[in-house]
């Protein structure tokens, strides 16, 4: 009777400070639980994972060259690093991606990279006298620690300049839907 007791008192004990839903199941199969307890929900479940930067100062980009958004304006979950323009997935799941690149007297491609592999890709000529955006958004299944960018084509390394200035800034952004 102690020990069945003191059985009891432990489950109850340990499903009082569960901070999460789990399951085990004993070795010989026979007990499958479920513990569902009301608290504060874990730090990774509740964390917003979104990000937004843009690029700060005019740039002339080669072919292949990642392009460097080097101001961040928001990085909940810290995985977009604003040195290298790679966001690094924190965590699984789909995911929106949007960069927006403006030209002055311009021509250039863009891709969005996904563990090296193109996803989505953008082309734009401004002519000459003419100032343009071109933007492309992708939604894609993203594995924690895979690197998403933006480069330059691979191939053709366009012409003229990427601009930023106070009428408009290139941005990159992206966000966890679920």
């Amino acid at each position: 009777m102690f020990r069945m007791l003191t059985s009891m008192i432990l489950v109850c004990f340990a499903t009082s400070y569960a901070c999460a839903e789990s399951s085990c199941q004993s070795k010989d199969g026979r007990y499958d639980v479920t513990v569902n307890v009301r608290g504060e929900p874990s730090k990774e479940s509740s964390q917003v994972i979104a990000f937004h930067a843009f690029i700060s100062k005019d740039v002339y980009p080669r072919a292949g060259d990642t392009l460097v958004f080097d101001t961040t304006k928001t990085n909940g979950g810290n995985g977009y690093n604003s040195n290298t323009g790679v966001f690094t997935c924190p965590k699984t799941g789909m995911y929106v991606f949007v960069w927006v690149i403006r030209m002055y007297q311009a021509e250039h491609s863009t891709e969005l990279m996904i563990k090296n592999s193109v996803y989505g890709s953008t082309f734009l000529r401004a002519k000459k006298g003419d100032d343009g955006s071109v933007s492309g958004t992708v939604i894609a299944h993203v594995s924690k620690g895979d690197t998403v960018y933006v480069r330059n084509h691979s191939k053709y390394a366009g012409d003229g300049r990427i601009h930023s200035n106070v009428h408009g800034k290139p941005t990159f952004s992206g966000w966890l839907l679920q």
